[in-house]
């Protein structure tokens, strides 16, 4: 056995500590213990509770090889607890206060041993004072320099080899023997302190939240999907479409989703149709100079590149009587945009046809045909309360997108 510190100890608010690199936490140190005199739940400390509230105490630090013999009657309070110093060499530590010594508890270089302690006190009633701390002229240490209250720490190496076995992960602390008041009360403390997890507990509750939050995450998702496609999951093909097809498929979930099973020939025969109807609506699906583009889309073929250029088809289309006067002299003298003719449909109802006919061209036939049908809503005005004539108008055309009602309840 040796002898690590024997020697007086400054204590304020019935504190000191033994600590590897900082104090430990006081509600960390006992959280879940059953003793409140020796809190070791924060690794590599130990918080020690005296009955001294402010003063000087004698205390006495031991190692030893093995387990000591059980404290003598002479100790009043006994409690014995774990410890896992994170350095060779720990300190012991007035409260707020740089080391008082240095604890060598083994030697450098070589894998440190778990501990058992013991924390023996007698005098803890005696130290109190009914009105707290010590009131005491400054300067005047007389009586604080001869407390009571008498201290002893012993340290013993635990386990195999110094290692606590995987039996028993961390050993509870004990209240060996608990005599003064001054001890009840702070094990009284301790006992109403929540246990802290162990380490794999921890990980799995933030596993758990993790797990949480991704399950909000997607159920957010899954409603927003819903909410933003009418109802109803989207296939992967109908959700590559994105923006361009959504607000179709907010109004009208049923129709999308018929012409997505109508399969591509009859899609790409729906744009062609939806491409005609939206120009016819604007008085000039049957431009001759527009036969070519028919043709091309009649024959499976993308648009000849004359009819895909915004500029060139609006420069044509100026020359066309059946274009408004109106519009016909902002794209000859120059003073309007492509932009501005495409947005105003009272300027120019051919305008919103266009988008419809390169739509129809669109190598993907359902990206064809819902974006061709969507222009031609726009080309024909036949949104809100004209829905229904624009819905039936397909339907006779395509008789197969017509799907059956579900069956009544009886």
């Amino acid at each position: 056995m040796r002898v690590l510190f024997d020697g007086l100890v400054p204590v304020a608010y019935s504190q000191a500590y033994v600590t590897s690199f900082e104090a430990p936490d006081m509600t960390a140190a006992f959280a879940g213990q059953v003793n409140g005199l020796c809190g070791a739940g924060v690794p590599g400390g130990l918080f020690l509770m005296t009955g001294t509230h402010s003063g000087f105490v004698r205390f006495t630090v031991e190692l030893h090889e093995s387990e000591p013999p059980a404290a003598g009657p002479a100790w009043e309070e006994v409690v014995e607890v774990p410890f896992r110093p994170r350095a060779a060499t720990v300190d012991l530590v007035p409260w707020a206060d740089s080391a008082l010594a240095s604890l060598s508890l083994a030697p450098d270089g070589l894998v440190l041993p778990a501990f058992r302690v013991r924390y023996c006190a007698l005098g803890m009633d005696e130290a109190q004072y009914p009105g707290g701390p010590d009131e005491t002229a400054d300067g005047d240490y007389t009586e604080t320099d001869h407390r009571p209250d008498r201290y002893l720490l012993a340290f013993w190496p635990v386990g195999a080899g110094g290692k606590l076995t995987d039996l028993d992960p961390r050993p509870p602390d004990v209240i060996v023997r608990q005599t003064s008041e001054a001890a009840a009360y702070w094990h009284g403390y301790a006992a109403s302190t929540s246990a802290p997890a162990f380490l794999w507990e921890q990980v799995e509750a933030e596993s758990r939240v993790q797990e949480e939050r991704l399950r909000r995450v997607k159920e957010r998702r899954h409603n927003d999907d819903l909410r933003s496609w009418g109802g109803r999951l989207p296939s992967d093909r109908l959700r590559a479409l994105g923006n361009s097809v959504r607000g179709f498929a907010l109004e009208d979930r049923d129709l999308v989703d018929a012409v997505v099973e109508a399969g591509d020939a009859a899609q790409r025969q729906i744009a062609i149709w939806a491409a005609r109807s939206a120009l016819t609506a604007g008085g000039i699906a049957d431009l001759d100079w527009l036969a070519p583009a028919w043709a091309a889309l009649d024959r499976g073929e993308p648009l000849p590149a004359e009819f895909t250029v915004t500029s060139a088809m609006l420069s044509r289309l100026a020359d066309e009587p059946s274009v408004a006067p109106a519009a016909r002299m902002v794209l000859t003298q120059g003073t309007g945009n492509p932009g501005e003719l495409l947005a105003d449909r009272s300027l120019n109802p051919w305008a919103l046809g266009l988008p419809a006919l390169w739509a129809a061209g669109n190598p993907d036939p359902l990206r064809a045909a819902l974006q061709a049908l969507e222009a031609m809503r726009a080309a024909t005005g036949t949104y809100g309360s004209l829905y229904k004539a624009f819905r039936t108008e397909i339907l006779r055309a395509f008789p197969a997108l017509t799907r059956p009602e579900p069956p009544r309840p009886r």
